[in-house]
């Protein structure tokens, strides 16, 4: 945070000191001998004195300090001054300046402008026409000094606050892009916490005893399949421990080798009904969705014989994946963080922009997954 304010002050004292060298250009060039607005040499004459020069360098100091004080209210943090709150500073600011600037601001010169020099005379007109140059207004250096000043200062306010709104702009860019960063570290860690949980001793000790029990059993093909699904598991997520989106197919060709092992593993306590919509196998979802949610099920709910559990996984034509299952909390049941489904929650969110919904209504736990659809598929078969 210290190193992005240092950075906006030396932006800001970069663009002030610029804006103020366009401002004092005009007396640069008057110093020079030259018409700022013609560029013709030929309407003053060089006049380098040390009065001029030191007129010069107090403008532009004044400028600079007006200016830098200006950006430094526009870009202070967006979350501590509201931008209105900036602009009346902003107005009062500009005020105060503009109160003390004939004080400081003045033409290096004691000519204004040029002389007038008519090529013919005023023709004959009767006293007292309006067309009689001596009924004619005259601009005075003075007022046009005043309207210069009033020109320059709303300049330099509009200029710096349409810089302090662009780098607000950029500002919540930046703070979107960290907590994208920081929803992709965490959408890692997500794959990282699932390959833990399939390799921790607790999984591989269920894993290993409900295949003894095969063995024991002597159901070679129950067995063979077994080793099979187990060995997809794992490879499942090897694979895709950098992948982000999957389509739903390899999704829940996975997930029906995880559902094979609980279904060994709670051999007649736990049912898998699968209703979707051939037409969503090719859309897309988060890698990892829905291992962790079945999980959920086995984790936080009571599975025997006597109470059985069915999990329903339904898609729609609408494009969204739903995952019911009856609510049996456990007797001594670990206790809710909720933080798997959290996670799940923002990684969806970061990877496909649509939101999770769940649905609770202390009989039945839904969980509505919003599929994503694949354009290079679409793009393909258009």
């Amino acid at each position: 945070m210290k190193v992005f304010v240092r950075r906006r002050v030396y932006v800001n004292l970069i663009i002030a000191a610029i804006v103020s060298l366009l401002l004092t250009f005009p007396m640069i060039l008057e110093l020079m001998g030259f018409d700022p607005f013609s560029f013709n040499h030929d309407s003053f004459t060089p006049d380098m004195t040390t009065r001029n020069v030191v007129t010069v360098i107090v403008s532009y100091v004044f400028y600079m300090t007006m200016i830098f004080t200006l950006l430094s209210v526009f870009t202070y943090q967006s979350g501590l001054l509201s931008y209105p709150a900036k602009i009346t500073i902003a107005l009062v600011v500009t005020s105060c300046f503009f109160a003390i600037s004939p004080l400081v601001l003045h033409r290096p010169m004691n000519r204004m402008e040029p002389p007038v020099v008519f090529d013919k005379p005023f023709p004959e007109v009767p006293e007292g026409s309006p067309h009689d140059p001596g009924k004619m207004d005259i601009p005075r250096p003075k007022g046009w000094l005043e309207i210069r000043r009033i020109i320059e200062f709303s300049f330099i306010l509009a200029t710096t606050g349409l810089i302090g709104k662009v780098f607000e702009l950029v500002g919540q860019r930046e703070e979107i892009r960290v907590e994208n960063e920081k929803l992709r570290a965490d959408n890692l860690q997500s794959q990282y916490n699932l390959l833990v949980n399939q390799v921790n001793p607790h999984f591989f000790f269920n894993s290993m005893n409900s295949l003894s029990s095969l063995v024991r059993e002597d159901r070679k093909e129950n067995a063979l399949r077994y080793i099979a699904e187990l060995s997809d598991t794992y490879r499942y997520v090897l694979q895709n421990s950098g992948t982000e989106l999957v389509t739903l197919e390899e999704e829940m060709k996975s997930l029906s080798a995880y559902c094979y092992l609980l279904q060994i593993r709670y051999e007649g306590k736990i049912f898998f009904k699968t209703e979707v919509d051939e037409k969503l196998m090719k859309m897309l979802l988060p890698v990892f969705s829905l291992q962790p949610l079945v999980e959920n099920v086995v984790k936080h709910n009571t599975i025997t014989e006597k109470q059985p559990m069915t999990v329903v996984i339904r898609g729609n034509a609408e494009g969204y994946l739903t995952i019911t299952n009856l609510i049996k909390p456990r007797l001594e049941s670990e206790e809710h963080t909720g933080i798997g489904l959290q996670n799940l929650m923002r990684r969806y969110r970061l990877l496909t922009g649509k939101d999770i919904i769940i649905e609770d209504d202390a009989k039945e736990f839904s969980v509505i997954l919003p599929l994503k659809t694949d354009d290079r598929y679409e793009d393909t078969n258009s």
